[in-house]
């Protein structure tokens, strides 16, 4: 993925800094990175390791010339990282409503 001035994406530059996969510590491939949600300067995007096949979600967050990242092994495929990430966040009274009808139902 190329900007206007053919150069990578910030997010694709930072994938030298993750590099391998912390399963099998197989390096990355670039291919197998694919951005799901941007916002500003923050990134997230998902890897799947081409070697084992596990996945890994990123949040990679540009500043000029600096890079931070923090992510996260995952059983999420792609789709389903995006889809969840579209979904509303769970309020408190719904954990609330889940942990009395757990306390309730399951003694």
């Amino acid at each position: 993925m190329l900007t206007k001035s053919n150069r990578p994406e910030p997010w694709l530059e930072a994938l030298k800094f993750i590099g391998q996969c912390p399963i099998c510590k197989a390096k990355y491939e670039n291919d197998k990175a694919r951005l799901f949600a941007k916002k500003e300067s923050a990134n997230l995007i998902h890897i799947t390791c081409g070697a084992c096949a596990s996945n890994f979600i990123a949040m990679i967050v540009t500043m000029g010339q600096a890079i931070s990242s923090v992510g996260v092994i995952t059983d999420l495929n792609f789709e389903d990282a995006k889809k969840i990430y579209k979904t509303h966040p769970v309020s408190v009274d719904e954990i609330i409503e889940g942990y009395q009808f757990i306390k309730s139902n399951f003694r």
